[in-house]
Formats: C-alpha cells, sequence, structure tokens
C-alpha cells in the first residue's frame, strides 16, 4: 500500500510540473502577443515574454520538485 501512496505522489507532482510548465509559458505568450499587438512592434516582446516564460516555469518547476522529494534524495 505505500508503494501506492508514492506512485500517486509522483504521479501527482508530474502532472503539477507538466501544468506549471504549460500554464506559465502559454500565459508570458499570450502577455508578448498582446504587447506586440498593442504598441505594433513585430514580435520583439513575444519572443522576450517567451524567453522569460520558459525561464520562470523551469525555475518554479525546479522549486516545486525540491520541496517534494524526500530529503534523502536531494543533492549535498
Amino acid at each position: 500500500m505505500i508503494f501506492m501512496k508514492e506512485s500517486f505522489r509522483y504521479l501527482s507532482l508530474i502532472t503539477q510540473v507538466g501544468l506549471t510548465i504549460l500554464f506559465t509559458v502559454f500565459l508570458f505568450t499570450v502577455l508578448g502577443v498582446y504587447l506586440d499587438r498593442l504598441l505594433e512592434s513585430g514580435a520583439v516582446f513575444t519572443l522576450l515574454f517567451v524567453l522569460m516564460g520558459c525561464i520562470s516555469a523551469m525555475w518554479t518547476a525546479y522549486k516545486l520538485i525540491m520541496k517534494t522529494l524526500p530529503e534523502d534524495t536531494k543533492p549535498k
């Protein structure tokens, strides 16, 4: 039964990390597209905000994984 608990824990972690990355990059992209259309600046803000969204999503996912993993599996 403990194995099932751990399996569901890691399955939920994978799902949460995936959704975090998806929504963060999506929201930053939408904001960049909106600013480009508003300011008529080509794709400058879209590219900038996609890059910022990717960096932010990876940092958030890293923090989420490190918070969830047991202490004995964390790097020292």
